[in-house]
């Protein structure tokens, strides 16, 4: 038997038959009837962050110039490129006669667009994560990055 070396073991029956609004007026201390109205706020809410968003999607693409691009940076933020037989950014560019970076430069749009910049939303694939961007965004502005384009650019400034 799968339980015979944990002797304690005891299914916890309330999980398996409590609603989801006597959870939440078991956890926050208040009335049924006050849960349920914070679930259908909650629920209502959820609804219009999605509606705004599938807006700003349909928004992006009507005014679009290169609606095919932008539709495979959408599949590759929502990690569905693999639909699509795909196996890295570079290989849709090119399928698409675009750059890399184009295409990445969509890909983060479109993740910045459905995360809502708080990075909730977040697809691994082909990428690095948004708590990464930060961190290179973060070091791009150091001193010694600037002092080295600095000295870069007077070194290109003396040989022309």
């Amino acid at each position: 038997m799968i339980h015979d070396n944990q002797a304690s073991y005891e299914p916890d029956m309330a999980a398996a038959i409590d609603r989801a609004d006597e959870i939440l007026a078991d956890r926050y201390g208040v009335s049924i009837p006050v849960a349920r109205r914070i679930l259908a706020d909650r629920r209502q809410m959820e609804w219009r962050g999605v509606s705004l968003i599938l807006g700003k999607v349909i928004g992006q693409l009507i005014a679009s110039k290169n609606p095919a691009v932008m539709v495979h940076a959408l599949a590759m933020a929502a990690g569905l490129d693999q639909l699509n037989g795909a196996h890295s950014e570079a290989e849709v560019a090119r399928k698409l006669g675009v750059t890399r970076a184009l295409l990445s430069h969509y890909v983060v749009s479109w993740r910045d667009l459905l995360s809502g910049r708080d990075y909730s939303f977040d697809v691994l694939k082909f990428r690095k994560g948004n708590a990464t961007r930060a961190k290179y965004a973060e070091q791009a502005k150091s001193p010694f990055l600037a002092a080295k384009a600095k000295a870069l650019a007077k070194l290109k400034e003396s040989k022309s």
